[in-house]
């Protein structure tokens, strides 16, 4: 075991909140990482299931685990996660994704190197896995190649996919005063998309173009009434970033977001209907 004596390289963030089904095995995939510089930090928007007791199975002590003093929701409680790291680096790992065993070298090993010193981020793409671990086709699944995005580069890019390219928060990791600067977390079903853009306000993306990353489907994540949701959040997105960058957003690129978005909908129930009828 390898106990860091000054602010670790990179801080991991797991928000959680009843998350017992699968947390071990998130917790156990930072653990086995090449690069043992680490801190891994568990908020917990009160539990009453037996997470908890799970991490307190695990006698490392670079493991900080914080409640909350009443239920505050996922942004809140992700906000919580990162306020309190000590890294400069920080990657937010949700309580049921993996990361795999090389993920934090390669991301600190990036952000590191002076050359990417104006990148507020960088991201990499991930698998998906059912909730048994089995992996998934991805049929809209984006591999970027490696190299920097401007916001110019990559906002047309994701508007016009209708969904999140970039990735779900285990594919990211950010430098915590780019983050502070963009305004930490904000909304709810698009917060991580939201922050993507804001990062990209504030400094380049580094896209790693390595799968390091996989991302748990299961019925809270993938359900029909969360993909309605979704698809309002997704719609609203595309109208607000057209508004706000309309020198970068262009109609056309609105105008195509918007149909991928319904046709990613349509396409993400079916699969749901498929994925948890076997």
């Amino acid at each position: 075991m390898v106990i860091p004596t000054k602010s670790p390289l990179i801080s991991v963030c797991i928000p959680t909140y009843n998350g017992a089904e699968f947390i071990s095995e998130t917790i156990k995939s930072v653990l086995r990482q090449s690069l043992q510089d680490f801190e891994i930090v568990v908020s917990d928007d009160g539990s009453t299931d037996e997470t908890t007791k799970i991490i307190k199975s695990f006698k490392d002590e670079r493991i900080t685990k914080i409640d909350c003093l009443q239920r505050v929701g996922a942004e809140a409680n992700w906000n919580n996660a990162v306020a309190i790291a000590n890294s400069s680096l920080v990657k937010l790992l949700c309580q049921d994704d993996i990361i795999y065993e090389n993920c934090l070298e390669s991301e600190v090993a990036a952000l590191s190197s002076g050359d990417n010193a104006d990148c507020s981020f960088c991201f990499h793409t991930r698998d998906l896995v059912t909730a048994s671990g089995k992996y998934m086709w991805d049929p809209i699944r984006s591999d970027f190649p490696n190299r920097k995005y401007s916001l110019k580069d990559l906002l047309p890019q994701i508007v016009r996919s209708g969904g999140n390219p970039i990735g779900q928060p285990m594919a990211v990791t950010f430098r915590k005063d780019s983050f502070q600067k963009a305004g930490c977390f904000h909304g709810e079903f698009a917060i991580d998309l939201d922050m993507w853009v804001s990062l990209l306000e504030v400094g380049n993306g580094l896209a790693l173009g390595k799968v390091l990353s996989a991302f748990r489907v299961n019925s809270n994540s993938w359900g029909t009434e969360l993909s309605k949701q979704q698809f309002e959040m997704m719609y609203d997105f595309n109208l607000r970033m057209r508004a706000k960058h309309p020198n970068i957003v262009t109609r056309l690129d609105s105008v195509k977001g918007r149909l991928k978005c319904f046709i990613r909908t349509c396409a993400r129930r079916f699969a749901s209907r498929w994925v948890f009828r076997n």
